[in-house]
């Protein structure tokens, strides 16, 4: 008797017995807004020090994958839409499944080969939503008797090709009983109850199915708990609950991103992407990041020497697989990563043109690496507006604060801010020239969130419509020794207009103060060298609004100091062309 065989028979009589008592009780799940939350990570690779490239965790990144594709009607649905008729299989289903495997071709480079089959019929559930629910059953019930619709007429077999059973991450070519990849689209629902979830990458119910007339192949559908990436197939819904009908567009990003899981594992490396990769928990994109592919072995960074200044061109990330990692120095398993998007490839939804940059690190488990995108905008304080339930910057924070591609803590609760889908303000460019330490500083996430000084700095010196030149420096500029702490009472606020166009004489700058004081306001470039006082004048307690007559500035970053008889700290001042 083979052991797939006592395995597979232990299992069935297991869930015979189970079942003998009392149906399936399904978890009732409301994912949070946007996105679905978090999945634990169930199975993962250890990361080492390194960015290291692995194979697929329970599908192949490399070589041929067959699945089937599964197009599903519940039987209460009466929503009309051209599209997708009610009765029939979507007009899209030809050029869904081609553009999938399209996709995986161009990301891959032409490494993995993606064919997937459409059954030739529509599948009805054999219930309603709420009849399923009365006896508290859910899709993945549901998924189980269609599998054995089924069943009469697939052979299995076909979809058979890779070992994963106890071999994740390092897949082998060979049956091992379980089937490998097979998709189920709904068409509308309207109980979330039944299907929570618009993308999982799990079958929603525990254990194996068998098919082909015995216990040699089966379907697993995951552990029962909606978080097995390692489950055979993906479940897609439209805003499930909102009785709308799933279109082309909308299988497509979540098909890519739950396939992802199947080859990157369970969990997310980041919060929000915000259009620049495909794995993350919210606002993913389309074309995977440099991070993403290189773990696959799509691509290989181009390292630099730590600490050694650097000048380097970058071509477009998506068209030339170019991108530059750069270690944290004292942080030997951190890095920068940096790509340049010119958005001429159709599969690249990074919200504008421009540098970007990520900063790569170890989880509190190191079971999988982190990534962060730094943004050319900085990081802030945030407040809540309890009249509308949305988030506002109130000020800079580059130690403490978050940028909009961030979850954000306020009051024990998690909020997103407006822009997390991607906003411009990302991309670092000629108006947004300048990454530093004061600005984009590096905590140590395995210390308590500490600075770290790396003393890293990544200027742009230049930007065409196809490349970017970067200078990478570790030199400590002379003006940080300006920047001191605010007193309690005291801040000093964001010039405007910001960037300063050159040739922009004037500008303004708010100041509070706790109490009345004599104050002046100095610029200094980027040598530390003085070039002018702003200001020089007793202000009043309170806030004031400083209206500054600018001398006549070339572009470039600048430095305005705030002084008072009892602190003096700054400001960055970006001049743009």
């Amino acid at each position: 008797m083979s052991q797939h065989f006592r395995r597979s028979l232990l299992l069935f009589l297991i869930s015979f017995v189970f079942c003998l008592h009392e149906p399936i009780a399904a978890q009732s799940v409301i994912p949070e807004t946007p996105g679905a939350p978090d999945r634990g990570l169930v199975k993962t690779v250890v990361s080492s020090p390194r960015i290291e490239a692995h194979g697929g965790a329970y599908l192949p990144l490399k070589g041929h994958i067959r699945g089937l594709v599964v197009f599903v009607q519940v039987r209460n649905d009466e929503v009309q839409d051209s599209g997708w008729p009610l009765g029939e299989l979507p007009a899209w289903k030809d050029s869904y499944v081609q553009q999938l495997s399209q996709y995986f071709d161009d990301m891959s480079n032409g490494e993995l080969e993606l064919n997937l089959d459409v059954y030739p019929d529509l599948m009805v559930t054999q219930n309603t939503e709420n009849g399923y629910r009365e006896w508290g059953l859910d899709f993945g019930y549901a998924i189980k008797e269609i599998i054995d619709s089924l069943d009469v007429t697939i052979d299995f077999s076909l979809y058979d090709t890779w070992d994963s059973e106890g071999n994740a991450y390092a897949l082998e070519e060979a049956p091992d009983g379980k089937v490998d990849l097979m998709i189920f689209a709904f068409r509308s629902t309207s109980n979330v109850d039944f299907l929570p979830w618009s993308g999982i990458s799990d079958l929603g119910f525990a254990g194996y199915h068998f098919v082909d007339e015995g216990f040699d192949r089966f379907i697993y559908g995951g552990t029962g708990a909606w978080n097995d990436a390692g489950s055979t197939g993906l479940t897609l819904a439209y805003r499930p609950g909102y009785k709308l009908v799933m279109n082309e567009w909308y299988a497509f990003k979540i098909s890519i991103h739950e396939l992802g899981h199947k080859f990157f594992g369970e969990g997310h490396p980041s919060e929000l992407y915000g259009g620049l990769g495909l794995m993350s928990n919210a606002s993913a994109g389309y074309a995977m990041n440099s991070f993403e592919r290189h773990l696959a072995g799509y691509m290989t960074y181009r390292e630099l020497t730590p600490e050694r200044d650097t000048i380097v061109t970058l071509r477009d990330y998506v068209t030339h697989n170019d991108a530059v990692l750069i270690t944290v120095p004292d942080l030997l398993r951190s890095y920068y990563a940096l790509e340049f998007r010119a958005k001429v490839d159709h599969w690249d939804t990074a919200p504008s043109e421009g540098l970007y940059i990520y900063r790569i690190y170890d989880s509190w488990s190191k079971n999988q690496k982190k990534v962060l995108v730094i943004s050319a905008e900085g990081a802030y304080d945030w407040e809540l507006d309890t009249l509308t339930n949305k988030i506002h910057p109130v000020r800079p924070s580059p130690l403490k604060g978050y940028n909009r591609l961030q979850r954000i803590p306020i009051n024990g609760k998690n909020y997103w801010a407006e822009g997390w889908q991607g906003t411009p303000d990302v991309a670092f460019n000629m108006s947004r020239s300048n990454f530093a330490v004061w600005k984009n500083p590096t905590p140590d996430f395995m210390f308590g969130s500490d600075t770290v000084e790396t003393n890293l700095h990544i200027d742009v010196l230049d930007m065409t419509d196809s490349t970017v030149t970067v200078k990478i420096s570790y030199q400590d500029p002379v003006i940080l020794a300006a920047d001191n702490p605010p007193l309690p009472g005291q801040t000093l606020g964001s010039p405007y207009p910001h960037p300063l166009p050159s040739g922009t004489r004037g500008f303004s700058i708010p100041v509070q103060l706790e109490s009345t004081a004599d104050a002046r306001l100095l610029i200094f470039d980027a040598l530390g060298r003085q070039l002018s006082v702003l200001h020089d004048g007793r202000l009043p307690a309170g806030e004031n609004l400083l209206r500054i007559e600018a001398p006549d500035l070339q572009a470039g970053t600048y430095l305005l100091v705030f002084e008072t008889p009892e602190t003096r700290y700054s400001r960055l001042l970006i001049v743009s062309q």
